[in-house]
């Protein structure tokens, strides 16, 4: 977690609350934690059914993000035990195609979707939760429940790939992230149409300017390497002449 990620309002759940996360795919595991963690919720997070194997009985609830690769044949047995306890997050995507020029025909979630799903669930269940907050680096406030970004002087809701793309820099303020990172990390169905070959950096170069990137509101996104970025906090007001 950033040192700049706002605090939880509420403390983390009780430990007798165990809610686990299960997921092959880095993207939809880490976007459940992100929000689970937003909520105030230490989560278990498993990579294989092995892991599962060993505390699932005990879970309240499992957040089903993917199932591992490895262990497709024997999840059905293993997760069947836990019966209404799991909750699936990602939908089934359809591979990328040359005739996906238009609009997608099914939206794989974005981290939106991944936040109101796990609030509701928790909601439903009775499972202690903390109060939605946004997610709040320096002057940047991000709101998930509406997909909206407050800094000085604005308040605007963004596209999901936006949304998505600018909380992967914050979740990782200060470090290098590749162009192949990126785009592990983005919604692969929106992203199939936009982000293919080099269109990722334009697509960056919209994120600086809708979202004031430039150092003004203490933050500036610079391209570090050929292929990588990293946001980096400046004083506020500095621009990039005088970097």
């Amino acid at each position: 977690m950033s040192r700049f990620f706002a605090a939880p309002s509420e403390p983390l759940a009780r430990p007798a609350r165990r809610i686990g996360v299960l997921g092959h795919a880095l993207r939809e595991r880490e976007y459940a934690r992100r929000v689970l963690r937003a909520l105030g919720v230490a989560p278990l997070v498993f990579t294989s059914i092995d892991e599962l194997a060993t505390l699932g009985d005990r879970l309240n609830l499992l957040f089903l993000a993917d199932v591992p690769e490895a262990a497709s044949e024997e999840a059905p047995d293993v997760l069947s035990l836990m019966g209404t306890k799991i909750v699936p997050l990602a939908q089934e995507a359809p591979a990328p195609t040359r005739h996906l020029r238009g609009r997608p025909p099914a939206a794989a979630p974005a981290f939106d979707d991944f936040y109101r799903s796990i609030l509701l669930s928790l909601r439903t269940r009775g499972l202690a939760c903390a109060m939605p907050t946004p997610l709040v680096w320096g002057a940047y406030s991000f709101q998930p429940m509406d997909r909206s970004v407050s800094f000085p002087g604005r308040t605007q809701r963004v596209d999901p790939v936006t949304f998505d793309l600018a909380l992967e820099f914050f979740f990782n303020a200060e470090r290098v992230l590749s162009i192949p990172r990126l785009r592990q990390m983005l919604n692969p169905v929106r992203g199939a149409r936009r982000f293919w070959g080099n269109e990722l950096i334009g697509t960056l170069t919209d994120v600086v300017d809708e979202l004031q990137l430039h150092g003004a509101h203490g933050w500036r996104l610079v391209h570090c390497e050929p292929e990588a970025f990293r946001l980096d906090r400046v004083p506020v007001g500095e621009t990039p002449l005088q970097a």
